[in-house]
């Protein structure tokens, strides 16, 4: 499995205080923590259109169960989506060094 580190190369390493895990510069931290946002957004904005769709098929006369059901299946894949960029984030976040970390 890929590891955030594996995913976003550092344009510079910086070492944590022990000098064993290389952590992002600031630029590319917030680089990736801006495009990691965004997918959650999408990820979200998924889940919300989806739901809206699952809503209108209820509405139909008759309702479309089917389609609701296949809907609902697309809101918890987005849902996991969104958690699981969560996790990389703040996976992400737990490596960024404090001031007095940085040599």
């Amino acid at each position: 499995m890929l590891t955030v580190q594996h995913l976003f190369r550092p344009e510079g390493i910086v070492s944590d205080a022990k000098g064993q895990v290389p952590l992002q510069t600031s630029a590319e931290f917030a680089r990736t923590h801006n495009a990691q946002a965004h997918e959650i957004i999408d990820a979200i904005t998924a889940a919300v259109t989806s739901a809206q769709a699952g809503l209108n098929w209820l509405r139909a006369e008759p309702p479309d169960l089917e389609e609701v059901r296949r809907v609902l299946n697309f809101i918890a894949n987005d849902g996991k989506r969104a958690a699981k960029i969560v996790i990389r984030l703040r996976a992400l976040i737990e490596k960024v060094p404090t001031a007095d970390a940085v040599h």
